[in-house]
């Protein structure tokens, strides 16, 4: 249900406002005496913001000027000549801005611009503020011990693991070395990684940054941001069939295309418009297909095959945003008159691709379908997308957790200030804070629009807890927390306040910013741009009403006990049997190694279980008594995988259990015993290995095209997933049972549903008496919870794998309960719809909440009982949470 927007009575006093305003608003300088403003950022010498400048004017290159500025000891820089490289210079009327990027012994610093503000006097600059985020307490060795070769490969896995399949269709390719911004910072490899997310069936394309001296997986930021010869002035017809005017150009050959050449007058750049012809999305994330024809007709009017696929309307509104952006000061959307890029038509496995993104170099669009234009049919989705690349271009704020929910929103604002601008809709008009609200061909504006910036969310109230795994931590959960107190200030100061987002974003913010820094950002820009007191106090009370405040996060209630307070580690799952847990993390400032720590289910001291090293451990798993866990090692023969294992008591040191070339991606154990699945670079799959204390491994799947992986060991059984590959013929997946001692294995007959169609299975799980697994029989993306006895004997159904399952994320057991908890519908802008957990009888019946904790609950692990952990996203941190009994029914918000 929408809501209307809450009012609270303004934080900022009018008074403050006008002291505030003292030094930029009036046409007199400042007083000599009066001391300029200074924010300080935790962490670094280096202020947040610094207001109320008024130096003598200096002559010179304003890179020059800004320099010289930033060598006064209140920074703290300690060489501005090699610690500062200027990517930007913005300029907006007498008002210029320089942007650094820091570096630190040469090697960029993730995140860390600083900005100097001056007002340009003739050839003389008067700097008049400055800020951002550089770094001065930065001490870290920029020589990596974690080989760049195999941080390809774990950042695959890692995006395997997140996104489903087993990787082997993911690509790998290396950004260099980045100093991370924490503590004293960290080393790290950057590692873009394209494919497709197999789960949801998109497009990926994300950067995962492996740290440089362990291999640990730190975060990943997705770089999707997901909805005669010579020029001539033509028409085209949209998917409504509205006759807009577009710029076409006329080949040699007499044919006409899609490229607008006039706005740039032909020399920097051109707004051109590509037909995927119905080929699948991924084929279009980073480079653009050779093979891919720019639009084009016989005749210079484009109608009929144009018009149905969005071309039309791509290529209208990327000039619409074009023009929008010129009027606000900006040449295109990197603001140097770039070309702007969009392909339309494109799909998704031979179906409509109901979305639209752009991955940093050009605009994709999905061709809709039967309910659903053109996703370029709508100019605020064009807007908004298309504002992604000038986002980029300016403060590139982060696509993760508060600066990513910031890039949605400002993309949301932009992309609906472009569209009631060209449409002539009043922006205090009861629809015009929808987002995509015209893309259906049926229904209400309310009922298709992706977004609403007026649904009047609170950041204390209604911000989605997210911990990384789901929407980049929330950045479209969130981003009309933002959006919306923009679009309040643009419904009462008008387009105005345009420029002053703009300035906010290019001249103020930083890649790192999260919300409260967000709001210092415009209220700066609002106060350069000589914004009087009354409409100083309506943006301040704009972010006032969206709860956007200094420690707004620290106001969440939860109902767990905590088991271990702050995870930091970013791909922590942890597990657990009997009394004990295991689970991965690293220090605050996330500059240790990830280690494997161990504690009782029910609270206590938490102890170190894997020994003092340099080397990250990842994916721990336990029977209660022992562990295993995986590291990257540094050997005499170059990298390798190992698995190691120890007891929980510490009884006995951890003795090594495998050791090899392959990429390990599951283990599982039992007393002595391990199980790992291990992959085969020559084949292309994984094999399942056993090991029995001291003796030799023993390859349990060694035939030719046999794959294995996901092993589950209880009481000398093991079970896990087997792959078929019949050449020629289709895959066939399994669950297999295989007893230990006698080798005996049995194969769980395969779901087979409608016929001819073979499912898929995901599990197992073996507890002291049963097994169970989770069964797609359709291929649909839609299980069923599956029980049977430990052997695969009497297999049923406790939930019902039809058109009524849901699509769930995980699953495990003991023999009371079966916990697991369901893939979100991020469509649906509620913290509602992230992963929650919740249990059944083993044997079946009623379906009830572990928490209600309104954060994600994605990655946990079910103890003996009903008692489950899990990694906890709610109160603006992570931590390792526990339940011992089910919370039961929980009251909507």
């Amino acid at each position: 249900m929408l809501r209307p927007p809450r009012t609270v009575a303004a934080a900022t006093p009018l008074a403050v406002l006008l002291s505030l305003t003292a030094t930029l608003v009036t046409a007199t300088p400042a007083h000599a005496a009066d001391p300029p403003a200074v924010e300080p950022r935790a962490g670094t010498d280096a202020p947040a913001l610094v207001s109320g400048l008024s130096e003598a004017p200096a002559v010179g290159d304003p890179v020059a000027v800004a320099r010289r500025h930033l060598r006064q000891g209140r920074y703290g820089i300690a060489d501005v000549n090699t610690d500062l490289v200027p990517v930007d210079v913005v300029r907006d009327g007498s008002d210029e801005t320089v942007r650094f990027e820091q570096r630190y012994q040469g090697i960029r610093v993730f995140g860390a611009n600083y900005l100097v503000q001056m007002t340009r006097e003739g050839d003389a600059h008067r700097v008049t503020g400055a800020g951002g985020r550089f770094l001065t307490e930065l001490d870290v060795s920029t020589t990596p011990k974690f080989p760049e070769r195999l941080a390809l490969d774990v950042a695959r896995s890692r995006a395997a693991a997140r996104v489903g399949g087993d990787g082997d269709a993911l690509t790998t390719t290396s950004g260099g070395l980045v100093v991370v911004p924490t503590g004293k910072g960290l080393l790290a490899w950057k590692v873009t990684v394209a494919g497709t997310d197999t789960r949801k069936h998109l497009p990926l394309l994300t950067d995962v940054y492996v740290n440089a001296g362990t291999g640990t997986p730190l975060f990943a930021s997705d770089r999707i941001r997901t909805a005669a010869e010579g020029p001539i002035a033509t028409t085209g017809t949209t998917v409504r069939d509205k006759t807009v005017p577009i710029n076409a150009y006329q080949r040699a050959d007499g044919r006409y295309e899609l490229r607008d050449r006039t706005r740039w007058d032909g020399t920097t750049g051109e707004i051109v418009t590509y037909d995927a012809q119905g080929r699948d999305v991924a084929r279009f994330q980073g480079t653009l297909p050779q093979d891919t024809p720019v639009v084009s007709s016989d005749v210079p009017t484009f109608t009929g095959g144009a018009a149905e696929i969005g071309a039309v309307d791509a290529h209208w509104g990327a000039g619409q945003v074009y023009e929008y952006y010129r009027r606000l000061g900006r040449d295109g959307l990197d603001g140097r008159g770039g070309s702007m890029v969009s392909v339309v038509n494109v799909t998704s496995y031979g179906q409509p691709y109901i979305n639209a993104f752009w991955d940093g170099t050009k605009m994709v669009y999905g061709g809709g379908g039967e309910q659903y234009y053109s996703l370029a049919s709508a100019l605020d989705v064009v807007g908004h997308e298309m504002t992604h690349g000038v986002v980029e271009h300016t403060a590139n704020l982060v696509y993760f957790g508060q600066s990513g929910a910031m890039n949605e929103g400002i993309a949301d604002y932009f992309g609906n200030a472009i569209q009631v601008e060209a449409e002539g809709i009043d922006p205090a008009g009861p629809d015009a804070g929808l987002l995509g609200e015209s893309l259906c061909r049926t229904g209400t504006p309310r009922q298709c629009a992706f977004r609403d910036l007026n649904d009047g969310r609170v950041a204390a109230d209604d911000y989605v807890d997210a911990t990384g795994r789901i929407d980049s931590a929330g950045v479209h959960l969130n981003s009309t927390i933002f959006s919306g107190a923009l679009w309040d200030i643009r419904e009462k100061l008008g387009a105005k306040a345009d420029k002053i987002v703009l300035k906010a974003l290019s001249e103020y913010m930083t890649p790192l910013d999260d919300f409260t820094d967000g709001r210092r950002a415009v209220l700066a820009a609002a106060v350069r741009s000589r914004l009087g007191a009354r409409d100083l106090l309506v943006v301040a009370r704009a972010f006032d009403t969206h709860g956007i405040r200094t420690g707004w996060e620290h106001r969440v209630a939860t109902d767990h006990d905590v088991l271990l307070r702050g995870i930091t580690d970013y791909y922590a799952q942890p597990d657990a049997a009997g009394e004990r847990y295991v689970v991965t993390n690293s220090s605050a400032d996330l500059t240790a190694p990830s280690a494997v720590y161990t504690g009782k289910v029910r609270g206590g001291k938490v102890e170190r279980l894997s020994a003092p090293s340099e080397l990250s451990s990842y994916d721990p798993v336990t029977d209660g008594r022992n562990a295993a866990w995986i590291t990257y090692a540094e050997t005499a023969d170059g990298w390798k995988t190992q698995v190691w294992a120890r007891p929980l008591d510490r009884s006995r040191p951890q003795r090594l259990v495998y050791e090899g070339d392959g990429d390990v991606l599951n283990t599982a154990i039992e007393g002595d015993t391990v199980a790992y699945s291990v992959w085969d670079s020559a084949t292309g799959g994984y094999d399942l290995w056993v090991r029995k204390g001291d003796a030799a491994p023993v390859n349990v799947t060694p035939q030719a095209g046999i794959y294995s992986r996901a092993p589950s060991i209880s009481k000398g059984r093991i079970a896990y997933i087997k792959l078929y590959l019949w050449e020629g013929g289709p895959r066939r997946m399994v669950i297999t049972t295989r007893d230990l001692a006698t080798g005996q294995e049995t194969d769980l007959p395969a779901p087979q549903s409608p016929p001819n169609v073979i499912g898929l299975v995901i599990g197992p799980v073996l507890t002291g008496t049963s097994l169970f697994w989770l069964q797609d029989a359709q291929q649909d993306g839609l299980q069923g919870i599956m029980r049977a006895n430990a052997d695969g004997g009497s297999p049923v159904a406790l939930t019902p794998d039809d058109a009524t399952a849901p699509e769930l994320l995980d699953m495990d057991a003991t023999d009371t309960a079966v916990t697991y908890s369901v893939y979100p519908d991020l469509t649906v802008v509620t913290n509602d719809t992230l992963p929650k957990i919740t249990q059944i009888p083993a044997k079946g019946g009623k379906a009830v909440r572990v928490t209600c904790n309104r954060g994600e609950q994605a990655q946990f692990a079910a103890v003996e009982g009903s008692r489950v952990i899990w990694i906890d996203g709610t109160a603006a941190r992570v931590d390792l949470a526990t339940r011992a009994h089910p919370r039961g029914i929980c009251r909507a918000a």
